[in-house]
């Protein structure tokens, strides 16, 4: 298999394989979405398992909210390095190390005793966070070239909504487990999912093109390369806006999840395990909808620079309908909407991406959407928790309050990129621009 080329390079496009096609033509991409599915899933039964456990010890939304913001963070700030590891080393061997050292940390959490070993409990989170930022750079730089030009979308597509499923049924399955069982049996599930996904992903040949070597020290290397990837954003225009279009949801989004967690918390859906998994499980859902979605509705891609905008604010809609109305059963169907527009917004900008940008610097792009998404989210998730614990607004304002600035944010998105996008579209070949993904 030959590295794909960048989409501007194409001088037609053709018509893209289904999901299923997907995974019958192509045993590679076959092995490699298995093994993330199995590693994806056990990972959000230690989700749960996290949320829940420093509710008992802790009792307090603050505490919650800050391992949002060590998650956020351990994944934002190693990404400013693993996405030049990710164009210098091996990518497939990248992600066998993080998820071999992510099965042995995870078994840390076993001598978590009482609220004196919180500090262990951020200590792991941040440690399998950073782990997760090696792996992600990795993964994404690796995709196109596991997939033919015509098989991108529905790869993304499928990988977000095996993300969502994953969620999904971890989350919800995880909360019923940690009610009934405890814990600890999801911190076994989770270390071993890592290694069977590790053992799987070690069996595959990705195709890669990496940096040349140069002489002096890594730190030093790495530094004028993460220099150059930044030159490389200022000098194209079209990349740069679409690294910001996940920064953009995680703005207000970040805190708007984290509110999530506080209402499932409350004991609005009974037991606060099943109440967090409840909820986060109608999130995997949406996300794994919009995606598909995406797929066949939006065919048209000249449109999908406004539409990673207008996804925004959608998504913002829906969370404003939750923070208006009384809470119950039914605030499930909106969470599922919301996250549909979120989860479409991801997979948009994730293709859009990946078809502007070179094989060669592809990692450092992906390290730098990242570290933008989750900084960002990390922001978000402390302002949403500072304000919560040190005002009176309410759980029920701040919801209304973040979903209405994301409405706000998403439009202004659109009306500051659109001149840009234009400029973009007009240089390209006629036949990319009439290109459908139906």
């Amino acid at each position: 298999m030959t590295l794909l080329q960048p989409q501007r390079d194409m001088q037609e496009r053709v018509e893209e394989v289904g999901f299923f096609e997907l995974l019958r033509v192509n045993p590679l991409f076959r092995k490699y979405w298995y093994a993330n599915a199995i590693s994806m899933l056990g990972e959000w039964f230690n989700t749960v398992a996290l949320f829940v456990l420093i509710e008992r010890l802790t009792n307090s939304a603050l505490a919650i909210g800050a391992v949002f913001v060590l998650r956020m963070f351990a994944l934002a700030v190693p990404q400013v390095f693993t996405g030049v590891l990710a164009d210098r080393y091996s990518r497939k061997w990248l992600m066998v190390t993080a998820n071999v050292a992510s099965a042995i940390l995870v078994l840390a959490l076993f001598m978590v005793d009482d609220v004196g070993d919180v500090w262990l409990i951020y200590a792991v989170a941040g440690g399998l966070m950073a782990l997760h930022a090696v792996y992600v750079p990795a993964e994404n730089a690796a995709l196109p070239n596991l997939v033919r030009e015509n098989e991108l979308l529905t790869a993304n597509a499928l990988n977000s909504a095996t993300w969502s499923a994953s969620l999904a049924i971890g989350a919800s399955i995880g909360g019923l487990v940690v009610a009934k069982w405890g814990v600890e049996v999801a911190f076994v599930i989770d270390s071993a999912t890592f290694l069977v996904a590790a053992i799987m992903l070690s069996t595959l040949t990705i195709p890669q093109q990496k940096i040349e070597p140069r002489s002096g020290s890594f730190w030093r290397n790495a530094l004028d390369d993460v220099g150059q990837g930044w030159r490389i954003i200022r000098s194209r225009p079209e990349v740069g806006r679409i690294i910001t279009a996940k920064a953009l949801w995680s703005c207000f989004g970040g805190g708007l999840v984290y509110m999530l967690v506080l209402i499932g918390a409350n004991g609005e859906f009974g037991e606060v395990a099943a109440g967090i998994g409840i909820l986060f499980a109608a999130r995997g859902v949406g996300t794994g909808i919009g995606p598909v979605l995406a797929r066949y509705v939006f065919s048209e891609r000249s449109w999908w620079p406004y539409l990673l905008g207008i996804l925004v604010s959608t998504c913002g809609l829906g969370y404003l309908i939750v923070g208006l109305f009384e809470w119950g059963a039914w605030i499930t169907i909106l969470i599922i909407f919301a996250h549909a527009a979120s989860g479409a917004n991801w997979v948009l900008s994730t293709v859009l991406l990946q078809e502007r940008s070179e094989d060669e610097w592809r990692g450092r792009m992906f390290a730098t959407d990242f570290l933008l998404m989750t900084s960002v989210n990390g922001f978000s998730t402390m302002a949403a928790s500072l304000l919560l614990e040190y005002t009176e607004v309410g759980l029920r304002n701040a919801m209304v309050l973040f979903a209405t600035l994301q409405i706000f944010s998403g439009l202004l998105w659109i009306i500051l990129t659109r001149s840009g996008e234009k400029k973009y579209a007009a240089l390209k070949p006629a036949s990319q621009r009439r290109g459908s993904v139906a």
